[in-house]
């Protein structure tokens, strides 16, 4: 009888309660993102030496060296969250972009929670929020000024960490994988 009582008991503990949100499984990869306003792939060039790596890590072996004033083609890329961001709606408010929608898929209320995934320019982060991703203006980064327009409807409690790898090939063919970090020309469009 003792073990029905806790067998019924760990598993009416162990079912989300009705409403409750799950979280997005860590890391969480977004590919082909790029990840601040006016990114762009295509032609680079690098603005400082840099190696590119075999595979998304910086322990991967070095696959070729990229000189300074090198230029390399930027593939594609993936945004990889290995810490999300929480932010909670102080009031109810809509927001939550699907990629192409012309208007908000949610209307929140006080008290939901959203999980930010990374930031991607213009006050506008991605989100995840029950099960799906999306996009509207939640914060803006350390460096940044101003306020989003949703600021007074939520409350952000913790900010993501993530990184940003880009596949690059070299003129002679040679493909890898590197971080930027704003260590190239081209990658900005909008300068």
């Amino acid at each position: 009888m003792k073990l029905q009582i806790s067998v019924a008991l760990a598993l009416l503990f162990s079912v989300p309660a009705a409403g409750a949100q799950e979280k997005p499984s860590l890391p969480f990869s977004d590919w082909g993102s790029c990840p601040f306003e006016c990114c762009t792939y295509g032609d680079w060039r690098a603005t400082k030496a840099l190696d590119a790596h075999q595979d998304r890590s910086d322990k991967s072996p070095v696959s070729f060296h990229i000189a300074a004033g090198q230029s390399v083609r930027a593939v594609t890329g993936v945004v990889i969250t290995t810490k999300y961001g929480v932010t909670q709606v102080m009031k109810p408010i809509k927001l939550g972009y699907l990629r192409d929608a012309k208007a908000p898929k949610l209307s929140l209320a006080a008290g939901d929670v959203l999980y930010t995934l990374h930031y991607q320019g213009e006050a506008s982060d991605l989100f995840w929020y029950h099960g799906k991703t999306y996009s509207d203006q939640i914060d803006v980064p350390d460096d940044s000024f101003g306020a989003p327009p949703h600021a007074s409807a939520l409350k952000v409690l913790s900010r993501p960490a993530y990184e940003w790898w880009v596949e690059v090939h070299n003129a002679g063919g040679n493909a890898g994988w590197i971080k930027p970090a704003h260590n190239f020309s081209g990658e900005d469009a909008c300068e």
